[in-house]
């Protein structure tokens, strides 16, 4: 019974820290990976960017069109930024709940079976006294036949 009890504190001592939220540090390692992430997906408009450039000095053509074009790429380069950042909310909700309902799920498990370690433990105490005392009164009980005779 006190391997039980033992057991279960240790059990509720290891998913103590578990339970924490995520670091600073935690954070900034997702915060790089999905930097990284956002370099790749910007190096395609980047290229375009370029070339627009080299399009521009080459280009003679009249300065509205240009100015067009421009705006156009300003666009679609704030569409992708938003989308990028709905992504990374996105993904942070996932790795959140991907690391906080299996702890919560080991969390509750372990207090329940805690708590009916100990309902058992004090369920075998009463029954050990009340095995005492039943074998206590079988003691007494012969005593007082063998007297009797």
């Amino acid at each position: 019974m006190k391997k039980i009890l033992v057991l279960s504190t240790f059990f509720c001592l290891i998913v103590v820290p578990a339970m924490g939220q995520l670091t600073d540090t935690d954070l900034d390692k997702i915060r790089g990976i999905v930097h990284e992430i956002v370099k790749e997906e910007i190096k395609p408009i980047k290229v375009d960017i370029g070339t627009l450039k080299t399009d521009v000095v080459t280009l003679k053509t009249d300065g509205e069109v240009i100015k067009t074009e421009i705006t156009n790429l300003k666009d679609t380069v704030k569409k992708d930024s938003d989308s990028n950042q709905k992504n990374f909310d996105r993904q942070n909700s996932i790795i959140i709940a991907c690391i906080g309902i299996p702890l919560a799920i080991i969390a509750i498990g372990v207090t329940v079976w805690g708590l009916s370690a100990q309902k058992r433990y004090r369920r075998e105490q009463i029954l050990d006294k009340q095995i005492e005392t039943l074998t206590q009164e079988i003691e007494t009980l012969k005593q007082q036949r063998i007297f009797s005779r």
